[in-house]
């Protein structure tokens, strides 16, 4: 069945078991009262056979379960967007090969906002919803694209590359929040707010303008941000992009305490399939750690329940 399937790869995730054997084994020997046990061979089948996209509508719903912030309220929706690369072996995964030696697959994520480097072909497949405030590295700044997207109301936050051409049209008043709370930590400040028109008279001038909001962090760094959004404040405008350190979290995450490194098969809808299931474990544990706020970090509650789900095995008696 197909939540015996799920429920098997989100132990194998939060387990990380070694391959199908392992985890072949672990349910027989751990799960034999809540899950039927299932062959290698069987297990095999399953994730190549059972369509990927099964699974989707289950990520989408625990996506929009998790508590928005309420200081994102006033922007709308907002979504951070960005990529993430999985290498692997050229030998059992020729479809994904990208160079004569090498076989890898990027990982493209819209991450709702409350809740490598990128590859700007996506963007049209990611930035599609008018009235959202896409939230993107530079590695996805494309000038015809942003003219593009004001066109359609389509609204981005993202860096600027430290060589971009710029021709500034207008100076405007450095602003802040009215939140009781700084947005931006101590030792950050903002330098400028300005219109801009990006490009030069020469090369991809944009027909449309644009603001950039420069900042200096607390470490000295300086950081030039992007943006068609004009009626929020400069203050709110760097916060928004300090929002996309979620998505790279996100990656991090999966990447350590998810089985997304290796792989247990190798056609493509295997491998699509436990890397949505990844994300459904990784968004299972958000939603635990919404409710139990005592708990300091993702790792110490899989932990947790990695311990407690032993000693619930090992303590239930077996039904009659």
């Amino acid at each position: 069945f197909t939540h015996h399937h799920l429920a098997s790869m989100i132990y194998f995730h939060i387990c990380e078991h070694d391959g199908l054997r392992h985890l072949s084994q672990s349910v027989q020997d751990n799960l034999k009262d809540i899950l039927p046990t299932v062959s290698t061979t069987t297990l095999s089948n399953h994730n190549n056979n059972r369509d990927f996209r099964v699974f989707v509508p289950i990520m989408n719903t625990a996506l929009q379960t998790l508590t928005r912030d309420e200081r994102l309220a006033k922007f709308g929706t907002t979504k951070m967007i960005d990529s993430t690369t999985v290498s692997m072996c050229l030998t059992f995964f020729d479809w994904a090969k990208f160079r004569s030696t090498k076989a890898g697959i990027k990982m493209h994520t819209s991450i709702d906002g409350s809740t490598g480097i990128p590859d700007r072909t996506k963007m049209d497949e990611l930035m599609t919803d008018k009235g959202t405030i896409y939230i993107c590295d530079k590695g996805y700044v494309d000038y015809k694209k942003f003219d593009t997207y004001t066109t359609k109301g389509i609204y981005f936050v993202s860096r600027l590359k430290d060589n971009a051409k710029i021709t500034v049209t207008e100076e405007l008043p450095i602003t802040y929040s009215e939140e009781k709370n700084e947005l931006l930590p101590k030792g950050c400040t903002i330098l400028f707010d300005r219109r801009v028109r990006l490009g030069s008279e020469y090369i991809n001038l944009t027909k449309q303008t644009y603001r950039i909001v420069k900042i200096v962090d607390p470490t000295g760094k300086e950081l030039t941000f992007i943006t068609n959004v004009m009626q929020f404040a400069s203050e709110e405008i760097a916060w928004l992009y300090k929002r996309r350190w979620d998505i790279e979290l996100f990656f991090k995450w999966i990447k350590q305490h998810c089985k997304i490194k290796k792989f247990i098969g190798h056609s493509e809808n295997a491998v699509r399939l436990q890397m949505i299931t990844g994300i459904i474990t990784y968004l299972l544990f958000r939603l635990i750690w919404n409710e139990v706020p005592r708990i300091k970090s993702l790792i110490i509650l899989k932990r947790k329940l990695e311990n407690l789900l032993f000693c619930l095995l090992y303590t239930s008696p077996s039904p009659r």
